[in-house]
């Protein structure tokens, strides 16, 4: 939201931004258990990674390409692959042998975690508002949480219930408010 209010001139709706900042907020609650220590890496690292994704959205929206959605979000990963090649030659350790159940998890995470739900991003973000679209980035914490209570036996209670069901609501007071015909005066 903040890039395109900044580069595009479009100021969000109010409802957009406050559900957005709830939606962050309702993460924090969802992922952080009492015993959480603050990692400033960690936390460089997210606010980071934050920025690459949305910087990402915005400017694949701004240049739109006339390639197929398929063969774009391909040479996106590997795009992004070379980039994060050194970094994890120098930081990961050696990988192990790899049994059947490592190339199994590796193929799933290439096809459906990485170029099914890449392409069906960038489809999604040459469609809709980019508002829109970043809100649903949420989802992601919502899911893995939810993944690991039902094939895990992870619990979900408390504070990470409630945090899971103020992301939720953020995600579809900022999908209302970005339904609503634009007013004139909320390009700026």
């Amino acid at each position: 939201m903040g890039l395109t209010w900044a580069l595009d001139h479009r100021r969000p709706p109010a409802l957009a931004l406050v559900a957005g900042a709830l939606g962050v907020a309702g993460m924090a609650a969802l992922l952080l258990s009492p015993g959480a220590r603050w990692d400033m890496l960690g936390v460089a690292a997210t606010l980071l990674g934050t920025l690459c994704m949305a910087a990402g959205t915005f400017w694949s929206r701004r240049w739109r390409s006339d390639l197929p959605v398929l063969a774009f979000t391909g040479w996106q990963l590997l795009a992004g692959g070379i980039m994060l090649a050194p970094v994890a030659w120098l930081v990961d350790p050696p990988l192990q042998t790899l049994t059947a159940a490592h190339v199994a998890g590796y193929l799933y995470l290439s096809s459906v975690g990485a170029l099914l739900s890449y392409a069906l991003w960038f489809r999604g973000v040459a469609r809709l508002p980019a508002v829109a679209v970043s809100s649903l980035l949420l989802l992601s914490p919502v899911t893995a949480v939810l993944l690991g209570w039902g094939l895990l036996g992870q619990t979900l209670r408390g504070l990470s219930l409630v945090g899971m069901l103020v992301v939720l609501a953020s995600i579809l007071a900022v999908q209302w408010a970005m339904s609503r015909p634009a007013s004139p005066l909320r390009k700026l």
